[in-house]
């Protein structure tokens, strides 16, 4: 039964809103915020509890040459750059081949000399992608947009050619909306996913100063992340979070951010993040302003800079406990689905039927172990239907056939999942989103 309170308030809340239009906009706005308000702090320092508690520096080892074959180099013409700041940067510097064009080795050996990121998820992380957004045949995929230097085959295949890279045709693969510092791109404007916006790089500069006096933390990024899927879902109507792109690797981008690019010393041996830094890792410089510019393609390693120290290194365990924390603390981050061709129509999809029962609220998703079991379980649902609009023929057959005998051994890392149910693919609990179905649609190469 309403109660006379809430009554009142209801009646009240209407004839605000009709006689002030746009006081709905305002209290739509408020009830977001409500929604999205963190219910529990995000860690200090997240995924293992081991790393609060790290505190040795060794300078010749963690020191990350900037000189000589890593000396920094701006991508030249046919390389690839695109939306992983990290991967830029590394590129630059040649822990990756220079061209954008990643391989199994190069990711494995780079992005441990360079930040010092485990080995259990370079793995993960490079398997999935070469399934998502490159040729599991070659093992290539691209940094940034579609190459064809990914390809072990000539062109097969429908419209979209081969395979996609990162950005662009690679939306809500492996890289989805609502991100650190790119676009969505199916919003009506900023909306290349492959480039950085200086307005998102300045907001999360801002809420450092307001809450550490300026340098960058985990707890900030967590903040960062639940502000720019408000952002999202406030300015895209096509907004949309798939499982895997969207609550897992969005975030886990927002903790490498600091995981993998903060500095470290004999002071602070877990690392800090300053905004040079950032700017640096980031491709920004400052103009006569001191405004924010961006250019494509220029993220470098700062000098004298220091990674983690191998036996801290940031893991695979690491990237599932910290989303399990985020979904304690922001579980609106956790929700999968997206607007529905409106902003501010966030509808969510129902976790217990797109995972068979093994998830089915949001707080399950607080648990790691549940949290890798619905990762695992997502990316075998989707990798099919995303091979299927690449490749065709005897060459499909060929790369699904391989997706027992090498996708599955690097999911392994995720945890056990006896009698995993199988899962559905975002291709058919998106259907009715527009975000989904548009997908494959507008510019390839938009930066």
């Amino acid at each position: 039964m309403l109660t006379k309170t809430l009554i009142t308030s209801l009646l009240l809340e209407g004839t605000l809103v009709a006689a002030f239009p746009n006081i709905a906009e305002r209290l739509a706005a408020q009830k977001l915020v409500e929604r999205i308000a963190p219910i529990a702090p995000f860690p200090e320092y997240p995924g293992s509890p081991a790393h609060a508690l790290y505190d040795s520096f060794d300078a010749s080892s963690q020191l990350v040459s900037t000189s000589g074959d890593n000396a920094y180099q701006a991508p030249g013409p046919g390389d690839i750059r695109g939306p992983c700041a990290g991967l830029n940067a590394a590129a630059n510097h040649g822990y990756l081949p220079r061209d954008g064009i990643a391989t199994s080795e190069a990711i494995n050996t780079g992005l441990w000399d360079a930040y010092g990121l485990d080995k259990t998820a370079t793995l993960f992380l490079q398997t999935a992608t070469m399934f998502f957004d490159g040729d599991p045949l070659s093992g290539r995929w691209s940094i940034g947009y579609h190459s064809d230097l990914t390809q072990s085959v000539p062109i097969v295949g429908d419209i979209l050619g081969n395979e996609t890279g990162i950005c662009a045709y690679g939306h809500l693969k492996t890289e989805g909306d609502a991100s650190i510092t790119r676009g969505d791109w199916l919003a009506p404007e900023m909306n290349s996913n492959c480039a950085s916006y200086p307005v998102f790089a300045q907001e999360l500069l801002d809420l450092a100063k307001n809450r550490t006096g300026g340098n960058i933390t985990p707890q900030v990024l967590a903040e960062h992340s639940s502000n720019r899927k408000a952002y999202s879902v406030a300015t895209n109507p096509n907004y949309f979070s798939p499982v895997y792109a969207g609550v897992a690797f969005t975030f886990g981008a927002h903790m490498f951010a600091y995981e993998l690019l903060a500095n470290h010393s004999a002071e602070y041996p877990r690392g800090f993040l300053t905004p040079e830094v950032f700017e640096s890792f980031f491709g920004y410089t400052r103009d006569s302003n001191d405004n924010l510019v961006f250019t494509y393609g220029t993220e470098r390693i700062p000098d004298n800079w220091y990674k983690r120290a191998a036996d801290d290194a940031w893991t695979l365990e690491d990237i599932l406990l910290s989303t399990a924390q985020q979904c304690l603390s922001y579980p609106s981050n956790c929700e999968v689905g997206g607007n529905t061709g409106e902003v501010n129509s966030f509808s969510g999809v129902d976790l217990g039927d797109i995972t068979g029962g093994l998830v089915n609220s949001v707080t399950d998703l607080s648990d790691p172990a549940r949290m890798g079991c619905f990762i695992s379980q997502a990316i075998q649902a989707d990798v099919p239907s995303f091979l299927d609009n690449v490749f065709n023929g005897a060459v499909l057959q060929e790369v699904l056939g391989m997706i027992d005998t090498t996708l599955i051994p690097a999911l392994q890392g995720l945890g056990e999942c006896p009698n995993l149910p199988a899962g559905k693919s975002v291709m058919q609990y998106g259907s009715t989103y527009p975000g989904v179905k548009a997908m494959m649609s507008g510019t390839r190469n938009p930066y």
